[in-house]
């Protein structure tokens, strides 16, 4: 173990809320994260773990860990975004980590027996990404409705979604799904939306093609959440459009998507893509009464990402605009009044 290393060697599990994303192999400074799916690229996975005296802790994890200063940073070799600063526990044990948005996690030290216990469970619990199991009836090429429900992040999408699956009979697609490579077909639960998002399935088998697409948007969604206007989230939308044509086809049934389109041309792609039968839902409210409802997240993910998501800019469906309808909301409305909306608009 050298001078600045508080950390036992061995294997973490990688932590946030109750489930477990990953599984770190650690010898001294150098990491494997395993990411409890079926790739074999480690490459992109490796980590390095820098020991040492670093700046001053922020309020959430001085409460958390007690500590002043953090003495622990994890560096992605193949990535430009900055270091995430730490804490490591006195046993060497637990390593409360805070990344570059405020989002807390921690890597707990597991034995051999546990950590194959939770690769084992992983792979038990995916599903099959060219087929993803549903509770929808499966009706093969009769494709009915098509409903895009879209917005700024805490403006109900998902939400909204998921009460039109559960009260209309909609097939809910949750678009966020395909940026994680898990099951879109989140199951009725009594959950929160998020927390449904959260805990979906992951799925086996994704292309790799459509592995590294999606890895290469995520640096135009950072953009977009930086305000930075020149993003380019064409082949993103394009890839999903792609697998959205595919189960519509395999499942059928009518069909609303939840996923944040940030702009007037992203939405004309994805028009151009799934045809005259898609029809925006364009989600809108006050910026006093997003940062409301994003309390709950806050509290899960940290306020300088709540801050952020309220920053993004995203444009409201026009007048002029084929397909796309801005519904504005209010705290007066209810759930099932936001649904009746979408439904007077598609009748």
């Amino acid at each position: 173990m050298g001078s600045n290393q508080a950390w036992l060697d061995g294997r973490y599990k990688v932590l946030f809320g109750d489930k477990v994303y990953a599984i770190a192999s650690v010898k001294g400074e150098d990491v494997s994260l395993d990411q409890l799916d079926d790739d074999a690229e480690n490459e992109r996975n490796r980590r390095i773990w820098r020991g040492g005296a670093f700046e001053k802790t922020n309020e959430d994890i001085l409460a958390k860990t007690g500590a002043a200063t953090y003495n622990f940073q994890t560096i992605d070799p193949a990535n430009t975004d900055p270091n995430v600063p730490g804490v490591v526990s006195e046993d060497g044990k637990v390593i409360t980590c805070r990344n570059e948005y405020g989002t807390v996690y921690t890597m707990e030290w597991v034995d051999q027996v546990e950590a194959d216990n939770i690769k084992t469970k992983a792979q038990n619990d995916m599903d099959p990404a060219e087929a993803p199991p549903s509770h929808y009836p499966i009706r093969p090429n009769k494709a009915g409705k098509l409903v895009w429900v879209s917005g700024a992040p805490g403006f109900g999408k998902s939400t909204t979604a998921r009460r039109m699956g559960e009260k209309e009979g909609f097939v809910y697609y949750e678009g966020d799904c395909f940026m994680g490579h898990t099951n879109p077909y989140l199951q009725p639960a009594g959950n929160t939306a998020i927390d449904a998002l959260i805990g979906a399935r992951k799925l086996r088998g994704v292309p790799k093609e459509r592995k590294d697409l999606v890895r290469d948007s995520m640096k135009e969604w950072k953009k977009l959440l930086n305000g930075d206007e020149d993003y380019d989230l064409g082949p993103f939308y394009s890839s999903m459009c792609e697998n959205i044509i595919h189960e519509r086809k395999r499942i059928g049934g009518d069909w609303v998507v939840a996923q944040a389109v940030p702009s007037r041309k992203m939405r004309d792609l994805i028009k151009s893509k799934l045809g005259p039968d898609v029809q925006f839902m364009v989600l809108n409210l006050d910026s006093d009464y997003q940062l409301e409802r994003l309390q709950p997240r806050t509290v899960k993910f940290g306020k300088e990402i709540a801050e952020a998501w309220v920053k993004m800019k995203y444009d409201p469906a026009e007048e002029n605009e084929q397909n796309a309808f801005d519904l504005k909301i209010t705290r007066e409305m209810s759930l099932d009044d936001i649904v009746q909306q979408i439904k007077s608009r598609l009748n």
